[in-house]
């Protein structure tokens, strides 16, 4: 009997179970249920169900709320895929459903609520490509879409999205070039594409924005691949960029640098080491170019003449070695150029003398060997010349001494042969000369007293241990140093004294000459006289009168030959007579 009472109770409270069940789920005709609840297809004008602990997916059955305004799932566990229905809720105003686990992509029927003025998906798992249909939505004020997957570009018909205020597209893997009609969005002032996969050119037209640029919390497109040039007004802002890709890119020295915006690169004194990389010539519009002070060493790229820009150029106090390129003379607007204290080696390339607008050149302290190139004589505007503690033979050419604005020349301590040229007195801003230690050899020019020289000041003026012949001209007297003169044999000034009209050279015929030369002089007295040739090392060629003529006009003949009767070389000779203390000397040149 007990028994038949608890199995009849446990059946009773099954059936009341059920009919409770029953009755709370079950929904009128004018009525849906989701989630458990009943909604009225026509009166339900907002759903508010965020952060309900909501699982599942999204019921198809949401698209009866016919007249539906705002539409609130944020903050649950909601999976699956948005229902194609939901572009049937045409009343839709707002729609949240950010802060889920929703994925696939985002249904093209999202194209048909035109009312809609706000749209949250941010932080769940959509992918796919952003619908070209949401920008028929011109009512829209707010689109987040951000921390989510999604892929491609930017629809080109975002640009009618006049009323859009926030467009939040962050951390996805978004792609592509922002579209040039961006700055159709006239009322946009909140843009946020970060930390996605953006690449090419920002276009222009994004100075248009009324976005407060400098704002982070209004406007982030870092940690993109957006490739420079940057339009002006975003470029302060632009943050991290991965432009490794981009055309123009540059890597140099473990950073990227858009060559075509770098107008300076000063990195002196900066622990540099390794070799000048050859990209360096991509900075094409390089103004100023510094690689002082550090431990840089092989060759001077060829590719450093590529950069036309450049008008200063430092390249000082490294371990730089080879030969300093050619190239270096296409640099046509180069005003200063330092490579002092290296190692480069062979000769001073002839293209420096292209460099038309050169007013500083330094090569001091090298290995630099060859002749002085005669075409830096070309080099007018030069003001300071330093070719000094080098390893430079041959002559001076006289070329150099033609530079009229040099204030500065040191050649001292080099190989240098030959004679001091007799246009030296042509160096008329000359402050310092320096030409010491080397092996110049004969007579110092009488001109080089109407120079304008501390004599005294061996750091503004120093012609010490050469082979410089006596006698010196009178400025530097006692000033000239310690000279070897062992080669200086009957060594005759070719200083022109002044003299009265009864002595002196009238003329010599012809000048050049080949094969001999008449020359023609006067005496006011008879004299004892003296007529020698020297060749242009100060040395003694021949004696051609040695003896007392008459007074009045005399006339000698040279033949072009030396005391023991053999032909000299071509070049340049002089004649030199005295008599009574009396001396003048002239010119001569054998041509052949």
């Amino acid at each position: 009997m007990q028994e038949r009472l608890f199995r009849n109770l446990k059946i009773l409270i099954g059936i009341l179970l059920i009919l409770i069940q029953a009755s709370f789920g079950q929904c009128n005709d004018e009525e849906i249920e989701i989630w458990g609840h009943c909604y009225s297809t026509s009166t339900t004008y907002q759903l508010d169900l965020s952060n309900s602990g909501l699982t599942g997916s999204i019921p198809s059955e949401i698209s009866q709320l016919n007249n539906l305004m705002f539409l609130n799932l944020s903050g649950n566990a909601i999976q699956g895929m948005i229902p194609d229905e939901i572009g049937e809720m045409t009343s839709l105003l707002a729609i949240d459903l950010s802060q889920n686990n929703l994925n696939g992509s985002i249904p093209i029927s999202f194209g048909f609520l035109t009312n809609l003025m706000v749209i949250d998906l941010s932080q769940n798992q959509f992918s796919g490509e952003i619908p070209e249909e949401i920008g028929n939505l011109t009512s829209l004020v707010e689109l987040k879409l951000n921390d989510n997957q999604f892929s491609g570009q930017i629809p080109e018909s975002f640009g009618q999205l006049i009323h859009l205020s926030l467009f939040q597209a962050n951390d996805n893997q978004l792609e592509g070039t922002i579209p040039a009609n961006i700055d159709g969005m006239q009322n946009l002032d909140n843009l946020y594409l970060q930390n996605n996969q953006f690449f090419g050119i920002i276009p222009e037209s994004i100075c248009q924005l009324s976005i407060n640029l400098n704002n982070p919390f209004n406007f982030n497109i870092g940690n993109n691949s957006f490739c420079p040039p940057y339009p002006e007004c975003v470029e302060p802002f632009i943050e991290y960029q991965e432009i490794i890709e981009c055309p123009g890119v540059v890597e140099l020295w473990n950073e990227l640098y858009y060559a075509e915006e770098i107008i300076e690169f000063d990195f002196s004194d900066s622990e540099l080491s390794g070799i000048i990389p050859s990209n360096i010539g991509y900075f094409t519009n390089l103004v100023s170019l510094d690689l002082s002070g550090n431990d840089l060493y092989g060759e001077i790229p060829t590719e450093v003449g590529n950069i036309d820009s450049l008008k200063y150029l430092d390249l000082s106090y490294n371990q730089l070695s080879g030969q300093i390129p050619s190239s270096i003379g296409n640099l046509s607007n180069l005003i200063e150029l330092r490579l002092y204290f290296n190692e480069l080696s062979g000769n001073i390339p002839s293209e420096i003398g292209d460099l038309a607008e050169l007013e500083y050149l330094n090569l001091f302290n090298n290995e630099l060997i060859g002749s002085i190139p005669s075409e830096l004589g070309n080099l007018e505007l030069l003001d300071k010349l330093y070719l000094h503690q080098n390893q430079l033979s041959g002559s001076i050419p006289e070329q150099i001494f033609s530079l009229s604005n040099l204030t500065s020349l040191y050649i001292n301590h080099n190989n240098l042969i030959g004679t001091i040229p007799e246009n030296i007195n042509e160096l008329e801003s000359i402050e310092r000369l320096r030409l010491q230690n080397n092996n110049l050899s004969g007579l110092i020019p009488q001109t080089i007293c109407t120079l304008d020289l501390e004599w005294d000041n061996t750091l503004k003026f120093n012609i010490s241990n050469n082979r410089l012949c006596a006698p010196y001209p009178d400025c530097i007297i006692g000033e000239e140093g310690v000279q070897d003169t062992s080669s200086c044999n009957e060594v005759a000034s070719i200083e022109t004294l002044e003299i009265p009209y009864e002595f002196g050279i009238n003329k010599a015929y012809p000048n050049p000459f080949n094969p001999h030369v008449t020359v023609e002089y006067t005496l006011e007295k008879e004299t004892m006289v003296e007529v020698r040739i020297y060749d242009i090392l100060g040395k003694k060629v021949q004696t051609l009168v040695n003896g007392i003529q008459k007074a009045g006009q005399n006339k000698i003949r040279w033949q072009g030959k030396d005391e023991n009767g053999n032909k000299v070389s071509a070049g340049i000779y002089y004649l030199h007579l005295s008599s009574d203390q009396r001396h003048q000397t002239i010119k001569l040149i054998f041509v052949k």
